[in-house]
């Protein structure tokens, strides 16, 4: 007798190595403070007695902040960065911060834009006006500056040019989001590993539009370290320079994720199918 057709996942070929793709690192975030001196300066949060400064260097660490405890709670967006000492630390005049990766960033050619490694502040977009509404567009973004440099030893130091640690793009917690100031968390997360693009231009937008123009990203200054000579880096330095005026505030660092080829993405995918056999 004849036994129905059944079928089976082509499930080892998940495992097999596949061109193009390496393997995940531990995660992709800053594990630790090399270095910090906070300079002079240093903001404290506002009407507290004694001053509560913006001093923790760890803050720096792990996956930027999605949602800030600041004020009793309120959803980050591009208009609304994170604010509370455990979410960010500032750098006074003449402030240094220096972060080491456990797991280098690479010069992946895979990288979206060719963006390799974010950097978060608590930049926020400036607005036509404060009614918040169908007709308020971007402006421009506040920014507090900061040096950038990146090291693949944590000796030999390459400046990075033309971007401000504390800048563009602005922090962005949820993908879905359509209010300047959301009144609760989307249901979709914005990506930390992935850039905006660089040639996207902001000014002008509304919030829906400005979200919908990040393709889903997160934020972050970005960087492509190839353009430094560099394969990979494992340190990253933030410098507030004496006497610039600005105060420097950092969330959190991020190593991009490739981009799979097509062909990986096509393996992939027939892995997940069904192979029909019949019985004996």
């Amino acid at each position: 007798m004849k036994t129905p057709l059944c079928f089976r996942l082509i499930v080892p070929l998940i495992a097999l190595p596949v061109g193009g793709m390496t393997a995940l690192a531990a995660d992709p975030w800053a594990d630790r403070v090399v270095s910090y001196d906070p300079g002079t300066g240093v903001p404290a949060v506002f009407g507290s007695n004694p001053p509560v400064l913006f001093d923790v260097a760890d803050a720096a660490l792990g996956m930027p902040t999605r949602q800030s405890v600041a004020f009793g709670g309120y959803v980050v967006s591009p208009f609304s960065a994170p604010t509370d000492p455990t979410e960010v630390v500032a750098l006074g005049d003449g402030g240094t911060l220096v972060v080491a990766f456990d797991e280098p960033v690479t010069d992946d050619p895979l990288n979206p834009f060719g963006i390799d490694l974010l950097v978060f502040g608590n930049a926020f977009f400036l607005t036509s006006d404060y009614n918040f509404d169908a007709a308020t567009t971007v402006t421009g973004v506040d920014t507090e500056g900061g040096i950038l440099a990146i090291s693949a030893d944590g000796v030999n130091w390459d400046t990075v040019t033309n971007l401000d640690a504390d800048g563009l793009y602005p922090t962005n917690g949820y993908a879905d989001t359509t209010d300047f100031f959301p009144a609760s968390p989307g249901g979709v997360l914005a990506d930390f590993t992935l850039p905006v693009d660089p040639a996207f231009n902001p000014n002008g937008l509304g919030a829906e539009a400005l979200v919908a123009g990040y393709g889903g990203s997160g934020g972050g200054a970005g960087i492509d370290i190839g353009a430094y000579g560099l394969s990979s880096v494992s340190y990253v330095r933030v410098t507030n320079a004496s006497g610039s005026g600005f105060t420097p505030e950092i969330d959190g660092f991020a190593d991009v994720s490739a981009t799979p080829e097509p062909t990986s993405l096509l393996l992939v995918a027939l892995a997940t199918l069904p192979v029909f056999r019949r019985g004996r």
